[in-house]
């Protein structure tokens, strides 16, 4: 567990996900707006399946890891970031971030995006990825700012873009890329095949 401190001054625990988490994900879940809600599932998701919940919580925490942001005060779950190794690329994972509407732009989302990143590291994952349409030259112009951004074609019109995992996330150097690349996660402007579903392929 890592205690971190955020912009604002407030300080909140992050450490992984687990099985005994479910009741607190499903609460935390409920607490997200319809429109954070759509950003991370791709559809209108007003709640959690048992099977859905599983698939969040039992985790190998090796090609499927997830950590939860926790209120040290009232210990209540913030925010969950987590990443799902590709099985055709062993060094690149998809990523996804989902943060309580209320604890929206504090940084906590960066910080989340962060610790992860050092987490994908240590398990050999080089580089996150993600989906932009193609036809959305701004945000591929900003995520360019923080340094080149690679990228592919994918299919039905998107670039699939690859965000290099730093060698050490949690270096204040490499806060301004993650930062970056969380705010487009959050505004919706990248998009994510990592739909949380117990059936979905990677």
């Amino acid at each position: 567990m890592s205690e971190v401190e955020l912009r604002d001054g407030s300080t909140v625990d992050i450490r992984p996900l687990g099985p005994a988490d479910k009741k607190a994900l499903a609460a935390g879940f409920r607490r997200l707006s319809d429109l954070s809600r759509y950003r991370r599932f791709l559809s209108p998701t007003d709640h959690l399946t048992e099977p859905q919940l599983a698939y969040l919580t039992e985790l190998d925490h090796h090609d499927h890891e997830a950590l939860v942001a926790i209120d040290r005060a009232s210990r209540d779950g913030l925010g969950v970031a987590r990443y799902v190794r590709s099985q055709v690329e062993t060094g690149e994972a998809e990523f996804a971030v989902a943060v309580a509407d209320d604890w929206q732009r504090r940084g906590l989302g960066t910080a989340l995006l962060r610790h992860l990143a050092a987490r994908a590291r240590e398990e050999g994952i080089s580089r996150f990825t993600a989906l932009v349409l193609a036809e959305n030259a701004p945000v591929l112009h900003m995520l360019d700012t923080f340094g080149k951004a690679q990228r592919r074609h994918a299919e039905d019109g998107t670039i699939e873009v690859f965000l290099p995992v730093p060698d050490e996330p949690l270096l204040i150097e490499h806060e301004r890329p993650l930062a970056g690349w969380m705010r487009a996660a959050a505004t919706g402007q990248l998009e994510s095949r990592l739909v949380e579903h117990p059936d979905r392929d990677s």
